[in-house]
């Protein structure tokens, strides 16, 4: 009883020694600094010997403009636990998941959550985007109930927008989590962010990740999502997942700017995000991990979001933690699989029919939610997952050789992708050249590239005399990136030149600098399948 009493005794005192975080200690008037999180981390790793700094290896410790990149980790008590990655602040205006994660930390360190320490190895990183995250200003984000300390920045200072860098990998912040993959080796990860968008009547929206990954992990993905929404649903917390009203049915175009859709007070359907592996949450799914995507909503007040953040993130930790021995098994598979055929495009479908509040809001001079003129309930279509479509066949491998190659290298051994000097047996295969059939530029520079689109077929290589095949002195100098792995499906998404999100289409190299090796299993390479399937290979 005497222990049990101690124990309160010291969690009261320290609360009175400033156990809160920024927020807390100033009723929600400011959130945090970089450096505030550090003091606050540290006051914790002070008392809780458990807590400790998390620096994957290899990975760069500071940003381009010297900000640290700082993460922290509590491992599990028992052997072989579940690993789980938290990532907030990748947009530094959408500061919610920032304040939620030390939250979390305070209560895993002083035992609120004993069966989630027991099974769960947790990595934190509060401050993805460190540049942005101290650019605070009341003038960001005006649209949403702000502290009065302002937030900070949605790119980070050199404009980047950190999840749309996952594929082309240009940001120090995208290979410390590229590295922090190799590293820790999560089963699951977790992005938070704040919406943008559509007034709805959720507290919060999820999603998975819809970047094509090996059929059982998302359909696991999304059976974990259900069993979340129906447990927070019975709690009286409405969750549903993310997306926007649509005035103009399914477009895919109206999903892959900066923003969110536009506000519509007549929606037709409701739409979910991009398919493409750039953002944070799709990535996971072609390196065989579980994503949940967190977004607050926006309209609601500062503390709401962050209290709401941090209930959804407890919530999602308790459902993975009793979902754990399953979780083990389809990653460990999906990490193992080698897929024969991969999608190129993907269309949005319909997942169910769900009846949505629809808000018409009264907003002030700068455009805040005030007030609700009207609330209206519509039974729509939920457009919340995709249908893939234009399958083709993988090669055994690919040859590169470019003017660029030693850059291409560093990004391939970033994302982890294995690639060896060309040897005699690639040499004397059977190569196939790449035709382009139609090339599209992006009108604008998104992200300062100017995106390239192609559309083509591969041929088999005739010999030297051919417009697309390589010199001798070029095949000798090439390197080999065999799909014979279980990165084949990342390694088809980075190098194919018909990639939606791949190297090519981010201006890194040219389609002229690739060469497939035909599949062993003898299928042509120049076959286009215009048949679709919902989730990952078919």
């Amino acid at each position: 009883m005497s222990r049990i009493v101690l124990i309160f005794g010291l969690n009261v005192c320290l609360f009175g020694q400033g156990f809160l975080t920024i927020p807390e200690q100033t009723k929600y008037q400011r959130t945090s600094t970089v450096n505030e999180v550090k003091v606050f981390m540290d006051s914790l790793q002070g008392v809780f010997a458990d807590l400790h700094p998390y620096q994957p290896l290899g990975a760069p410790t500071e940003t381009e403009r010297g900000q640290p990149l700082r993460a922290w980790r509590i491992k599990a008590a028992r052997k072989n636990p579940i690993r789980v990655y938290i990532n907030a602040n990748i947009h530094a205006g959408e500061v919610e998941g920032k304040e939620a994660t030390q939250m979390l930390i305070r209560e895993w360190l002083e035992g609120q959550h004993p069966q989630l320490r027991e099974s769960i190895d947790l990595v934190v990183m509060p401050c993805y985007n460190a540049e942005g995250t101290d650019l605070l200003d009341p003038k960001h984000r005006t649209h949403q109930p702000n502290p009065a300390s302002g937030v900070g920045t949605r790119e980070n200072a050199q404009g980047l927008d950190l999840n749309r860098d996952l594929m082309k990998a240009e940001a120090t912040n995208t290979h410390w989590f590229l590295s922090m993959l190799k590293d820790f080796d999560p089963h699951v990860v977790m992005d938070l962010h704040t919406t943008n968008g559509s007034y709805h009547g959720f507290y919060l929206t999820y999603a998975p990740a819809m970047a094509p990954g090996f059929d059982p992990l998302m359909a696991l993905n999304q059976k974990l999502l259900l069993d979340i929404r129906k447990t927070l649903d019975r709690k009286g917390f409405p969750v549903f997942d993310y997306g926007n009203y649509s005035s103009e049915g399914p477009d895919l175009l109206k999903t892959t700017g900066t923003d969110d859709p536009k506000i519509t007070s007549n929606p037709k359907s409701w739409e979910t995000f991009d398919w493409r592996p750039r953002f944070l949450t799709n990535y996971p799914s072609l390196q065989g991990r579980l994503s949940i995507l967190s977004e607050a909503y926006v309209y609601r007040s500062f503390e709401e979001r962050v209290l709401e953040t941090k209930t959804f993130v407890l919530e999602s930790l308790k459902t993975i933690s009793r979902q754990s021995s399953s979780i083990k098994v389809i990653t460990a598979k999906a990490q193992g699989e080698l897929p024969t055929r991969l999608p190129l495009n993907a269309s949005l479908k319909v997942s169910e029919r769900f009846i949505f509040d629809v808000i018409e809001p009264i907003k002030d001079e700068q455009g805040k939610l005030i007030g609700e003129r009207s609330r209206k309930r519509i039974k729509l279509p939920a457009l919340t997952s995709y249908q893939y479509t234009d399958w083709v066949s993988l090669p055994e491998g690919y040859l590169i050789s470019s003017d660029r190659l030693e850059d291409i290298k560093k990004r391939l051994s970033a994302h982890g992708i294995p690639y060896e000097r060309v040897s005699q047996k690639q040499l004397s295969a059977k190569h196939w050249s790449f035709i382009e059939d139609e090339r599209k530029e992006s009108p604008r520079p998104f992200q300062g590239i100017k995106t390239l689109s192609l559309k083509g077929h591969w041929v088999p290589s005739l010999g030297t005399q051919e417009k697309n095949s390589w010199s001798q002195d070029k095949l000798q100098t090439a390197v080999y990136v065999p799909l014979t792995h279980g990165k084949a499906r990342l390694a088809f998404y980075l190098i194919d030149p018909r990639s939606p999100d791949g190297l090519v289409y981010w201006r890194m190299m040219n389609s002229v600098d690739i060469l497939a090796i035909a599949p062993k299993n003898g299928q042509s390479l120049s076959n286009l399948l215009r048949e679709s399937h919902s989730n990952g290979q078919k």
